[in-house]
């Protein structure tokens, strides 16, 4: 096998760095706009629909599950018991963590922890070099991971566009998978279109692992499964997807995507209720199937601009929609995942920037665990841009960045400093503490810039993208070195029938 264009293992080198410290000390859960009153009447209605209007038909291996007081028919739709409700929400497994390869570093999706990614499906990308569309092709996966495994603000890596140049669902799901992991140390988000590549895809992770046991203690991948068509029917596919996951101990993001006045009540609480009662559905039946299951509840109801059925992510609608959403789910306790940062335009200019931090504060300030989406995605999610990831990395460690826990310990040496400046008639910027703090309790941008007028005006362009660019380039022009060994990638290769080089070779 032919390396000569292709990554070069990087195994030897360490661990990949450590999140910043205001990256691991984000907290959310802050922004409360609904009451306790209101939480617990949009619960109400949540359980109304679970145990009363129900879901038209089960998939097979649910059958087993309908008696009197798990799943019971009425008016022949499948409803949930409100016993076993309780029951499994009393005692589901919320205490989750998304491992990194290095199986050091983790998400921990509990306590208000608040992390920023990629995701999606986009079928195009923004070429960065001749600023036109094109269909996304699986050098351009393998660039977007380099990039992603990077920058310093983004906790993990969701695949963001789909390889149009695989025709076979089940090589695109496996290619996928594995440029994805051999381009990222970071969590590894991916999905599959049909079951049967689940138990593939297990024994990816596991050779990567060392082991099926060593991948179930630290799993550094999990999939995106869409189980539900709404309104309240479940997609027979991905539910069998998910049933596979338990059983090859991937965890499950369990996602739901209905649309506001299209497959959902037009009222942003109707829809909020509908899509949560759809989400508890997928936690529902997982728990059936194994209640140590790793579930992650993405309940996604999206906006619709109602004047063209276009896409609205960047609306207030999406975000206040979202952040509903989110409350619910700390409402229940959840491990939880949203979408916030799906710009509607189709550069990364003004409106990109303020409809990704619109979305993306507010997403994270009501409690999501896990904001997706969060980088790189324009068009409404039909396109995605390589310089998009580089700007909203920095986006996402401002916003970050206000979110840290503070120590108010330290108060009592503020006040002796403060006294000992005024006394000594000196300043702040003298004080040991300011240069000790100077990086660790500072967020500096790379691609923005704090320029003077004077020396902005003998540049007059956009220099906040040009940096980008810069920054770009010398990320896709280095060597690319993979951190899996060459016996590894080898393996990859022959044992999945998959050919790394044709890729690798094209950057």
């Amino acid at each position: 096998m032919s390396r000569r264009r292709g990554p070069r293992s990087r195994a030897a080198l360490g661990v990949a760095p450590a999140f910043p410290d205001f990256v691991s000390k984000a907290f959310g859960g802050h922004l409360n706009t609904l009451t306790n009153k209101e939480k617990h009447e949009i619960n109400d209605g949540v359980l109304h629909v679970l145990s009363e209007i129900g879901f038209e038909q089960l998939p097979e291996f649910l059958e087993c599950f309908v008696d009197n007081k798990t799943i019971t028919k009425k008016n022949n739709r499948y409803c949930f018991g409100l016993d076993f409700i309780e029951r499994c929400l009393s005692s589901i497994n919320n205490e989750i963590l998304l491992h990194r390869q290095n199986q050091e570093d983790y998400l921990s999706l509990s306590n208000g922890n608040v992390y920023c990614g990629t995701g999606g499906a986009a079928p195009l990308i923004l070429d960065y070099e001749k600023k036109v569309y094109r269909p996304s092709l699986r050098k351009d996966l393998l660039n977007a991971a380099r990039v992603v495994d990077k920058l310093e603000n983004l906790s993990f890596f969701s695949r963001p566009l789909v390889l149009t140049d695989v025709v076979d669902p089940h090589l695109m799901d496996i290619y996928t998978a594995v440029i994805s992991l051999s381009a990222t140390q970071k969590h590894v988000m991916t999905s599959v279109a049909n079951h049967r590549t689940v138990k593939t895809l297990a024994k990816v992770c596991y050779l990567l692992a060392g082991g099926e046991d060593a991948f179930r203690k630290s799993p550094f991948l999990s999939l995106n499964i869409n189980f539900i068509i709404p309104p309240l029917r479940l997609d027979h596919e991905a539910c069998e997807v998910m049933r596979e996951s338990v059983e090859y101990g991937i965890p499950v993001m369990a996602n739901v995507f209905g649309q506001r006045g299209a497959s959902s009540p037009v009222s942003v609480v109707g829809s909020v209720c509908q899509t949560i009662a759809e989400t508890l559905s997928g936690l529902l039946i997982c728990w059936l199937l194994d209640p140590n299951s790793k579930v992650i509840c993405g309940p996604r109801s999206m906006v619709t601009d109602l004047r063209t059925g276009g896409m609205a992510g960047g609306s207030g609608e999406q975000a206040q929609t979202t952040s509903l959403l989110n409350q619910m789910m700390r409402y229940y306790n959840l491990p939880n995942s949203s979408i916030a940062g799906a710009s509607d335009s189709n550069i990364p200019d003004y409106q990109a920037g303020y409809e990704k931090a619109l979305s993306i504060a507010t997403s994270a300030q009501s409690g999501s665990n896990l904001i997706t989406q969060a980088s790189g995605m324009l068009s409404g999610l039909m396109g995605v841009s390589l310089e998009s990831f580089i700007l909203d990395n920095e986006l996402c460690g401002s916003i970050l960045s206000s979110m840290r826990s503070v120590d108010v310990a330290t108060l009592a040496n503020d006040l002796e400093s403060i006294k000992q400046v005024i006394v000594q008639d000196k300043h702040f910027l003298g004080e040991p503490d300011t240069l000790k703090r100077m990086n660790t309790d500072f967020n500096y941008p790379k691609s923005a810039k704090r320029l003077s007028p004077d020396i902005w005006m003998k540049e007059k362009d956009n220099i906040m993208l040009n940096e980008a660019n810069k920054n770009l380039e010398k990320l896709i022009s280095s060597d690319f070195e993979s951190h899996l060994s060459q016996e590894i990638l080898k393996k990859l290769e022959t044992d999945f029938d998959i050919n790394l080089d044709a890729i690798y070779g094209q950057n």
